[in-house]
């Protein structure tokens, strides 16, 4: 039922029910008369607006792809500097453009430059205009990519079960826009080009616009590079001297860092300057003018404008202020919702810390006021930070936590398909972070991210997203094979994630023989009655029924259900779901020899 269709329909009632009322009352017409008056001229005005409400169907979105494609555009943040020039050249390029394909202008500049302002803005600008269908789509990796594309997907009803992310993000980007005006799709944050390229739709009618500070981004389209921002211009729009904006660096983003820091403070620019000059970003960071830990410097004086931000605004003092910057310094760059961030402080908390801390321009929200953003430059000092406070392994162990509290079971994997998405995204960015301090991380914490992992992969493998699952599933299994050796249980856990995805990517014979490994080794080392043995068991069959190997499957199955039935009892419902394979591999028997049927798997349950 769309918006339009509501909006018709409640105006025709309302003309019908004034008419009638006017007609009998002010005129004193009889009742059937005022009634007849009535219909006719609901009729007369209902008429174009049902066609206005249909038209409205066939070209433009449904109220739901409305809600997907303007929710994540970051909102207008609490100092916005204008880039007028900028803004017309962006627009200039578009109208400019003479290709028969979709325009694409990559925003080009160094971190801070106010590229993803810029973008936000456009968006912005062409959502108040009323152009039916704007994307924004974070790409500071492949995996929040892949959740922002497929989370457009879903909104366009482009994902089918079982047919993997590469399939609906192919329709997707071959998909003509919504509407008779252009659509635009922002692909925001760039850090490999090529892994971007694919996606880029190729049918006419789309503006694209990338921002990116990578090398060769150029090549993804027409370049747009921001020039450094005149300190007149960035004084005259901050309030702050041309001095104070030269010794930030002249970055918008330290700009806006620094004249949050003034106003929120309460102090005069002098005193302002005399604390930058103190601040030691080198010493605190292990970073800064002297690169010493990090190839990538920060750029001159905007360290140092992030640091003195920090501290006022609580990071040192504030319990709540430091947990919340650090989940999002390790959890996926494309932002947390508020959902998440509730489970780390009371929610009435969590909303204070993030109103203050985007006055003080630490971050930024998007336009549903539910995603909360950390501006990269600013990620990147919070790091370095907790890194120098030998902090970060907890905040990664916390993180872990967190997000291990909003996994679900695998029987809800595809209704929750977009919040699993944005899971596997913060698994892997905090899988990422726990990386590179792996020799100070404490072995639960180590523990917990493994388990994230491999809840990833069977997420992946649950939706169907197969190729992805069996990539970071193999990735998995070589870790732990290689630090814990193959009959660790970590490692059997993994390769029987490995079978999992093996089926779900098509590839089921390649996944019996490893079965059959796992449940030898686990009848060796556990015992066959433990349950990582019982459910290894039925991996075998589960391999075997997609492999087509139905004779094979029933055998296992029904020894699986033996066991199950004598240690878990006939009604436990472990016993059940193998009883359920068991009965459908045989009906499927007679009529298909060496074949299997299409349709919903019913993964092994999670051991």
């Amino acid at each position: 039922m769309s918006v339009r269709w509501l909006i018709a329909t409640a105006l025709v009632g309302l003309i019908f029910a004034l008419t009638w009322a006017v007609s009998e009352s002010v005129y004193e017409l009889g009742s059937a008369t005022s009634l007849e008056i009535a219909a006719v001229t609901a009729a007369a005005i209902g008429v174009p607006l049902s066609w206005w409400s249909f038209r409205g169907q066939l070209l433009d979105e449904p109220a739901e792809v409305a809600w997907v494609t303007w929710r994540r555009v970051p909102a207008t943040p609490a100092m916005s500097l204008r880039r007028p020039a900028d803004e017309a050249a962006l627009d200039g390029a578009f109208h400019g453009y003479k290709g028969k394909n979709s325009p694409v202008v990559v925003l080009t500049g160094p971190t801070g430059a106010g590229k993803t302002q810029l973008a936000a803005g456009y968006a912005r600008t062409r959502m108040a205009e009323g152009w039916p269908l704007i994307a924004w789509i974070n790409c500071g990796s492949h995996e929040e990519m892949l959740a922002g594309l497929l989370e457009f997907a879903d909104a366009m009803s482009l994902r089918v079960p079982e047919e993997g992310s590469g399939r609906a993000v192919e329709r997707l980007r071959q998909h003509p826009p919504t509407g008779t005006q252009p659509s635009v799709i922002v692909f925001d944050g760039v850090v490999d080009v090529e892994a971007v390229r694919p996606y880029l739709p190729t049918m006419p009618g789309w503006r694209v616009i990338v921002t990116s500070s990578a090398p060769e981004a150029d090549s993804l389209g027409m370049e747009l590079a921001l020039e450094p921002t005149p300190d007149e211009e960035l004084s005259t729009q901050s309030g702050l001297t041309e001095r104070t904006c030269q010794e930030l660096g002249g970055l918008p983003v330290s700009v806006d860092l620094a004249a949050a820091t003034v106003r929120e403070e309460g102090v005069d620019q002098e005193s302002y300057l005399s604390e930058l000059a103190s601040v030691a970003a080198g010493e605190l960071l292990g970073d800064g003018r002297d690169g010493s830990r990090h190839e990538e410097s920060y750029p001159p004086g905007a360290a140092e404008a992030a640091l003195l931000a920090l501290a006022g605004a609580g990071f040192e003092t504030d319990p709540v202020t430091r947990r919340l910057l650090g989940l999002l310094a390790v959890l996926s760059p494309a932002g947390a919702g508020r959902g998440l961030l509730y489970q780390a402080a009371d929610p009435q908390d969590v909303d204070a810390t993030v109103h203050r801390l985007v006055r003080w321009s630490l971050l930024g929200t998007r336009m549903d006021n539910d995603g909360v953003l950390l501006h990269e430059l600013t990620r990147r000092v919070v790091i370095d930070r907790l890194r120098a406070d030998d902090w970060l392994p907890q905040v990664i162990g916390d993180a872990a936590d967190l997000v291990g509290r909003a996994t679900f079971g695998e029987e809800q994997a595809w209704d929750r398909r977009g919040e699993g998405d944005q899971l596997v995204a913060h698994i892997a960015a905090l899988s990422t972070s726990a990386g590179s301090v792996s020799a100070s991380l404490s072995p639960e914490a180590t523990e917990r991210v493994l388990g994230l992992r491999q809840w990833a992969t069977r997420q992946l493998a649950a939706v169907g997203d197969g190729s992805r699952a069996v990539e970071l599933a193999e990735s998995i299994r070589t870790e732990c094979e290689t630090l814990l050796g193959p009959d660790h249980p970590d490692s059997l856990a993994a390769s029987d994630n490995l079978v999992i995805a093996y089926v779900a990517a098509g590839r089921s014979s390649e996944g019996i023989p490893l079965a059959e490994d796992v449940l030898d080794a686990r009848e060796e080392i556990l015992g066959p009655e433990h349950p990582d043995t019982l459910a290894s068991r039925y991996s075998v069959a589960y391999a075997q029924e997609y492999a087509g190997q139905l004779d094979d499957a029933v055998t296992n199955y029904d020894r699986a259900y033996t066991e199950y039935a004598r240690v878990y009892g006939p009604d436990n419902p472990q016993t059940l779901t193998v009883a359920g394979a068991l009965a459908r591999v045989r009906a499927l028997q007679p009529a298909s020899k060496g074949r299997h049927r299409s349709g919903q798997r019913s993964t092994p349950q999670q051991r």
